[in-house]
């Protein structure tokens, strides 16, 4: 006959798979922000061994790279239906970017949260996430330079296009201060959004 040991039986751990671990790692990032999460408190959200953090990935920046990483991967791949594609019309096209990106965006709160919280400080974290926006802004900034340069768009810097169609974005990760100007939980207003600035950049 088998004894058992001593204590309560140990019961079935499900091990969170890969797209499950990024997105509870990008969450307490976002909740918590990059200098007040620690390693200890990272493992326990994940569901992981206490050093889980350290042996998979060695260090908690490094782990933070590969969740934002991760979340824009699938950001990118959900925008590139409407960025790929040559455009027809330089404006058309355009519009049709500014639309999609807001509808993306809403459905990740928690990367708009990340992206604020680190574009207040200098870090090698900003540096990290500016590089992963470059294909986006390498794939607009032709196509608005044309628009400007044809009269159609604003004649605005680009620095300034960027944070009038980036900027809003902010709105669907910051729900308990949106909330307090009486924006539901549940409100699908990136549409919306979308032409607000659409309306302010058209000439």
């Amino acid at each position: 006959m088998v004894r058992r040991g001593p204590g309560r039986p140990k019961r079935d751990v499900r091990t969170p798979d890969h797209a499950e671990l990024m997105r509870n790692g990008l969450r307490a990032f976002a909740e918590l922000g990059y200098e007040a999460v620690s390693v200890r408190e990272l493992n326990e959200r994940l569901g992981m061994g206490h050093t889980f953090v350290h042996d998979r990935y060695g260090s908690k920046e490094a782990f933070w790279q590969a969740v934002v990483a991760h979340e824009f991967r699938t950001l990118a791949a959900e925008l590139a239906p409407a960025l790929t594609s040559e455009p027809d019309d330089d404006l058309d096209w355009l519009v049709r970017a500014v639309r999609v990106f807001h509808r993306v965006s809403a459905h990740h709160p928690a990367l708009n949260r990340v992206i604020d919280y680190e574009a207040a400080r200098e870090s090698g974290r900003l540096d990290y996430l500016f590089t992963l926006t470059e294909p986006l802004n390498q794939a607009i900034r032709p196509v608005f330079e044309r628009l400007v340069a044809a009269g159609r768009v604003r004649d605005i810097p680009w620095h300034a296009f960027h944070f009038a169609v980036v900027k809003p974005a902010l709105l669907y990760g910051q729900e308990p201060w949106a909330r307090r100007f009486g924006r539901p939980d549940d409100a699908d207003d990136s549409g919306t959004i979308a032409e607000i600035i659409l309306h302010g950049l058209l000439t």
